[in-house]
């Protein structure tokens, strides 16, 4: 075990340092969920939040990303393994023994509700072990929202006694975990796995490590099971996120770390932010809130941000937050002759949105942003993902 992770301690009242668990976001080109430590290298998380993704981004505390390979998915028990490109710190939060639960039990959960960072609700469990499409699960009336899939539930003890899983839409507080018994299986079953990628047949659970019409176990049609072929060959991409990530490439960005979602991108080129998405069907957005206005000075801020020698970027004003941005049209994305031209534009975008929030701060006495890698403003390095 990593020296800088430590075991849990018994009683509730140190959740309030919640920023100390080995609980992480985990980003896809599909969305965000939530994921906790087993070990200093490895997480677990839902199956639907890695899915169809091999490789996903795991932002740590400072915001930075590091690369995750995921080794293992049960796709009908909605549970995954990924694997981090480095150790990490954090602490390992301990698995209950599987010991009776009951109706109006504490429960605590951990995750990144709606994209927020780690946060904690609590609720009661109504109900230990509710029967939901064939399953058992542990039924919570805690909140659950989008992007706390994959998280921990927690009893009053510190130790895990569900993942979270899902809540129903067509009702209020009624939100489902998968129980540790379950989680307890799927990680001792990836302790002894010998390949280094698997997919639990949804009908026997036998581990399957290649693309196969039929299970070689019992035989089931795996095509009548969640696509089952995706998990070892990604389907073909969008053209639009094909060209955004080739542009990153090509700017010298991991397009893995800046994954956030459909046709979503976000990381840091130093420590300007960067987003990227497409807010319509006419245009590609490219744009880093990097800087917010000071007291004093606007007149000469607003003459430089105004200043033709921006072209073909533009300054705008929200609030008092600045953003540099670039505005691409669709129509030029399908078009092959035009994709050079366009990535160098972008990859000098990402240079000056580096450049220009040092210049926002250091001489027009503006402050950083609320995104803003303080740490490497502090240190002066700028360096791409």
């Amino acid at each position: 075990m990593n020296p800088e992770i430590s075991a849990a301690a018994p009683g509730l009242n140190t959740l309030d340092d919640i920023d100390s668990l080995g609980v992480y976001q985990v980003y896809t080109g599909t969305g965000t969920g939530s994921g906790f430590l087993i070990d200093a290298t490895h997480l677990v998380t839902n199956c639907h939040v890695v899915q169809p993704y091999r490789e996903v981004a795991i932002e740590m505390r400072d915001r930075s990303r590091i690369i995750g390979r995921v080794r293992r998915v049960h796709p009908h028990r909605d549970l995954a393994i990924v694997e981090l490109s480095r150790p990490v710190s954090g602490e390992v939060l301990a698995l209950s023994d599987g010991e009776q639960l009951r109706p109006k039990q504490a429960v605590h959960i951990l995750g990144f509700p709606v994209g927020l960072p780690l946060s904690l609700t609590e609720g009661v469990i109504s109900h230990a072990r509710q029967l939901l499409d064939e399953q058992y699960f542990l039924q919570t009336d805690a909140a659950i929202n989008p992007g706390n899939s994959g998280g921990p539930m927690l009893d009053d003890h510190r130790r895990i006694i569900a993942v979270t899983t899902c809540k129903l839409n067509a009702a209020d507080s009624v939100g489902f975990g998968i129980p540790i018994a379950d989680v307890r299986r799927f990680i001792d079953e990836f302790r002894a796995q010998t390949v280094d990628f698997g997919v639990n047949c949804p009908t026997c659970e036998e581990l399957i490590d290649q693309a196969v019409r039929y299970c070689p176990s019992c035989g089931s049609d795996l095509e009548t099971h969640h696509d089952f072929g995706e998990y070892f060959e990604a389907p073909e991409a969008h053209p639009l996120a094909e060209f955004v990530e080739m542009a990153l490439r090509k700017a010298q960005i991991n397009p893995v770390l800046a994954r956030h979602g459909s046709h979503n991108w976000s990381f840091h080129i130093g420590s300007a932010p960067i987003k990227i998405w497409c807010c319509c069907s006419e245009h590609l957005n490219f744009s880093s809130p990097m800087a917010q206005t000071g007291p004093r000075g606007l007149n000469e801020l607003f003459q430089y941000l105004l200043s033709a020698e921006h072209l073909p970027y533009a300054f705008d004003l929200v609030g008092s937050t600045i953003r540099l941005n670039l505005v691409v049209h669709i129509s030029d994305v399908f078009l092959p002759d035009e994709h050079e031209h366009l990535a160098e534009r972008v990859r000098q975008f990402i240079a000056k949105a580096d450049a220009a929030d040092d210049v926002l701060i250091q001489q027009y006495g503006c402050q950083p942003a609320p995104e803003t890698q303080l740490d490497t403003l502090k240190g002066g390095e700028h360096h791409g993902g």
